[in-house]
């Protein structure tokens, strides 16, 4: 056990609040810094009525893992609901097929015999040259003009060449199983009431300090013996902003529908659509009061979303060197969350790294040397 020291977390989103968690529980002294006037991060729900509706302005967020870890953590410090997540992606209007892409579905449109003949003579191995020759090399150009590169171009106000293929595999596959669910993983669920109920649940114990509203940056960061950083590197260091794709939504209330949307989410990758996906949170909320909340999804807010991979991986190593300056100039700090170490990353690995990035920490205050977060780090925990 190491001496209590005192431990600054920058952000309050789900790494953050791991951190601090973990940091508590072994008896360090915890500040938390959240900028917003609430804990939860690019998590928070939101309401809209005086039902208590919810909505997700950030974009749907899932719980998927085949982590007993990170499921013990996060089913201890929430109530999950049971829901499995389907998405669907309206191709024309009204023609709407499961994402990721089913091959009997396929088989079923006036498309198959083209996609037929593509799919036959796909290369052996997937040509990771960028997104869209990754993309091709996959599933055929068809099948990638229909659904991969409108989406993309929307999505990304970009060429889907000028973007690496690194985040691809686990977002573009062919199915051939008929399960019209999202993710295999044996653990999912939605949060109760909202994820930032997991933030506040972590963040329960009073000894952890929590400070709202108190935005900081390297130029104001508390003294302590320690540091997890979970915000944008750019931003915290003052530095040239990194590139970063946000998106704006605009929530639609119909008081008296049960549910409008055939699925959670709906993709819509035609470039004659200005939406990139529509968003029903009721299906994951399961909600059971009356009326419905869909979220229309547009691409372009100058808000710090999702990271931007480039074909030649020039963001990513602009990243790498504010990591580096971080390190110069706070030795003892470590980087969690997919803010902070620029990553598309889902829930579970946002609490893995928190629980890295906690246990990193210890042991650079007894007397070891920080350094980068890994996604995960595996560690049986009692929660």
């Amino acid at each position: 056990m190491v001496t209590q020291r005192h431990v600054v977390v920058v952000g309050a989103g789900v790494a953050g609040a791991t951190a601090a968690w973990y940091l508590n529980r072994t008896g360090q002294r915890v500040t938390i810094y959240e900028a917003e006037a609430e804990v939860g991060g690019q998590l928070r729900a939101k309401t809209m009525d005086e039902f208590g509706l919810l909505y997700e302005p950030h974009g749907p967020h899932i719980f998927h893992t085949s982590n007993p870890t990170a499921y013990k953590l996060v089913s201890s410090h929430c109530r999950l609901n049971d829901y499995q997540h389907r998405v669907l992606t309206e191709v024309e209007p009204g023609h709407y097929l499961t994402w990721p892409l089913q091959v009997n579905e396929l088989k079923k449109t006036r498309w198959w015999p083209l996609i037929s003949a593509e799919l036959n003579h796909l290369p052996a191995t997937p040509v990771s040259t960028n997104l869209e020759t990754y993309a091709i090399s996959i599933m055929g150009s068809t099948l990638y003009e229909l659904f991969v590169a409108g989406y993309t171009r929307k999505q990304w106000g970009r060429e889907p060449a000028e973007l690496s293929c690194r985040f691809a595999p686990k977002r573009l596959v062919l199915r051939n199983d008929d399960d019209p669910r999202m993710f295999r993983d044996p653990f999912q669920g939605w949060c109760v009431g909202g994820w930032q109920n997991l933030v506040q649940g972590l963040l329960a114990d009073q000894r952890i300090e929590v400070q709202l509203t108190r935005p900081v940056t390297i130029n104001d960061l508390p003294n302590a013996d320690g540091y997890v950083i979970t915000a944008p590197l750019d931003e915290f260091l003052r530095a040239e902003p990194l590139q970063w794709r946000g998106i704006i939504s605009e929530p639609y209330l119909y008081p008296i529908s049960d549910r409008k949307l055939k699925a959670g989410v709906v993709n819509q990758p035609s470039p004659d659509t200005t939406a990139t996906r529509l968003v029903e949170t009721k299906w994951m909320s399961g909600q059971e009061q009356c009326g419905t909340i869909v979220v229309h999804e547009f691409p372009g807010a100058p808000l710090r979303h999702y990271p931007v991979d480039d074909e030649f991986g020039f963001n990513r190593a602009r990243h790498r060197d504010l990591v580096r300056e971080l390190h110069e100039i706070v030795p003892n700090a470590v980087l969690a969350g997919r803010l902070a170490n620029y990553v598309y990353i889902d829930i579970d690995q946002a609490v893995m790294q928190g629980l890295a990035a906690g246990k990193r920490l210890l042991r650079f205050l007894s007397g070891d040397q920080p350094g980068t977060i890994n996604p995960e780090e595996p560690e049986e925990i009692e929660c």
